[in-house]
């Protein structure tokens, strides 16, 4: 009958309705068993060969975020019937804004470095927030080699040294983006005894750490801040609106 499988779902509670992610055929033929098996078995090689603690391993990402939301709401309310069509004020502004996050093994984060698009900006736009995150520009609101140089020197190599706990190596573990294994990048990671070790490629969407466990939440809360700032702007612009009415 047509109640079959909701009734059946009520009688087997560990299973629920699910929806399908759409995965790129070069994911799902890269990530295997084998290929995590040895990820990890290089990953404690380098670690027992040179007596790296958990507390010298990091981990950073990027990640791309936009200033305003172009996807669907997912979100359902309760509506009068009468109430149609139904909108919701969203931002137009869809330019992209870079965030570099690094964490520690032990749950401690560096300073996030945000990467705005433009030429150049003026330090004092930023005077509050200067001394918990770092701020670059590039022409797009991307990562660039020169770029990812500079935060690898000026703020990943700084932060990480200070917190260092004993003389044993740092360990950075990153994707294979080609930024990321810059020539200069490497020599400042041999100048300051940093090992780089890159993550098996077409798998960051499993392996990357802050991948799975951190880029999800930030979006989350991106995309509510943003709801928050359209909300408040749609209700000044309805405040405009009463005022112009009685004038």
């Amino acid at each position: 009958s047509r109640k079959w499988l909701t009734r059946f779902l009520a009688r087997h509670e560990v299973l629920k309705l699910g929806k399908p992610s759409g995965l790129d055929p070069k994911r799902a033929q890269a990530f295997n068993e084998a290929t995590v098996e040895r990820h990890f078995d290089l990953l404690r090689k380098v670690m027992d060969e040179h007596h790296i603690p958990w507390e010298h391993v990091y981990n950073m990402d990027e990640k791309g975020i936009q200033r305003g939301r172009r996807n669907g709401e997912l979100e359902k309310y309760i509506l009068h019937r009468s109430e149609r069509p139904v909108y919701k004020l969203r931002s137009a502004n869809l330019e992209l804004v870079t965030v570099i996050e690094c964490v520690r093994a032990d749950g401690e984060s560096l300073k996030p470095t945000f990467i705005f698009p433009g030429k150049e900006y003026h330090k004092e736009w930023f005077e509050l927030i200067s001394a918990s995150c770092s701020i670059c520009m590039s022409p797009n609101g991307w990562t660039d080699d020169a770029l990812c140089a500079e935060w690898f020197e000026h703020a990943f190599i700084p932060q990480a040294t200070a917190k260092r706990t004993s003389d044993a190596p740092i360990l950075l573990i990153y994707d294979g983006h080609g930024s990321h294994a810059t020539p200069r990048l490497v020599e400042l990671a041999l100048q300051n005894n940093i090992h780089l070790f890159c993550l098996p490629p077409h798998t960051t969407h499993k392996l990357q750490p802050l991948d799975v466990g951190v880029f999800a939440q930030l979006s989350r809360a991106w995309k509510k801040r943003c709801d928050e700032v359209c909300s408040a702007t749609n209700h000044e612009m309805r405040k405009q609106d009463i005022v112009r009415e009685y004038m």
